[in-house]
């Protein structure tokens, strides 16, 4: 009889630690920063992997520039290209935020869009780098084709399909975030979900062909 009651107890306290270790690892993966800490991790080891491959990257690079009389940027060398992403995703941030704070100026918006601001920012750094690690982790695949003829097409297949799952996931929390009673106000915030990536890549665009 007491061998059963310990087995149980010894049952119910597994159940218990196993409850508690889903628990923790829900709240690390909604972590505003587990994709990005997943992001340097996966770059990092690619980094890591393909080391004598960059270096000798670097060096060829380093020598057309020479021979056009050009200077090779820091950041289009290994490994320092993660400062360009990172330098994108707060340039994201940025204008996401910026444009939320435009409109919680507007009296008919103010209270729709000043709530959940902490929420808004950490949801946004959470999409943003979960879409970078799918691209990257994507674009690895993708390379096994390279020599491929079909390259090209995949490439753009994958790189639109993503970007409007992205437009997708991002409407969908604008309008689970800010939510009104008025109509307008619904749209406007679920409107902005697809409106702010756009506007993004247009303004990276603008700024890689300055």
């Amino acid at each position: 009889m007491k061998i059963s009651l310990l087995g149980i107890q010894i049952k119910k306290y597994q159940v218990f630690l196993l409850g508690m270790l889903k628990a923790r690892l829900i709240k690390i993966y909604h972590s505003p920063f587990f994709f990005v800490s997943l992001y340097l991790l996966l770059y990092g080891f690619h980094c890591f992997w393909n080391w004598d491959e960059f270096m000798s990257n670097n060096r060829n690079l380093e020598m057309d520039a020479i021979n056009a009389g050009k200077q090779v940027s820091l950041w289009s060398l290994y490994p320092f290209q993660i400062v360009s992403v990172l330098l994108v995703a707060l340039l994201y941030l940025f204008l996401s935020v910026s444009i939320n704070f435009l409109f919680s100026l507007l009296k008919r918006t103010k209270e729709t869009f000043k709530k959940n601001l902490g929420k808004f920012i950490g949801s946004l750094i959470h999409q943003f780098f979960f879409f970078v690690c799918i691209l990257f982790l994507g674009n690895q695949v993708l390379g096994l084709f390279f020599a491929s003829n079909f390259y090209s097409t995949l490439v753009l297949v994958f790189w639109t399909t993503l970007f409007l799952f992205f437009l997708i996931n991002n409407g969908e929390l604008y309008k689970r975030l800010f939510v009104s009673r008025d109509q307008f106000v619904s749209f406007l915030s679920h409107s902005l979900g697809y409106v702010n990536p756009i506007l993004f890549v247009f303004f990276v665009l603008a700024l890689a062909n300055v």
